[in-house]
């Protein structure tokens, strides 16, 4: 199960169930000499606390079982992603190079 397509699925499956406001950002990146590294970017309406995270976190971890590859998961409030991040080299990069799952 390991295309592209098929990833995507489950991400907006699992983790696009949390938040249906959220945006939810793929970004793949070079990783050493093991190749890519998958990257999701959650830009949530909600105010991130514990509990949001572990909703996410668990989601992440649905979808690592069932695609069989390791993710990594970031989550920022999405009013503090824009105005924080905004001159940042990630934000340039997922703006240019992420894929909006939703």
């Amino acid at each position: 199960m390991n295309t592209k397509t098929d990833i995507e699925d489950l991400i907006k499956k699992h983790i696009g169930s949390i938040d249906s406001k959220a945006e939810i950002i793929l970004l793949n990146t070079k990783h050493s000499a093991s190749g890519e590294e998958k990257q999701i970017y959650v830009l949530t309406t909600h105010k991130v606390d514990l509990n949001t995270e572990q909703a996410y976190e668990n989601a992440r971890y649905e979808v690592e079982m069932k695609a069989g590859e390791s993710l990594a998961l970031y989550i920022y409030p999405k009013e503090k992603w824009h105005k924080q991040f905004k001159d940042t080299a990630i934000y340039k990069k997922l703006d240019t190079e992420g894929v909006l799952l939703n």
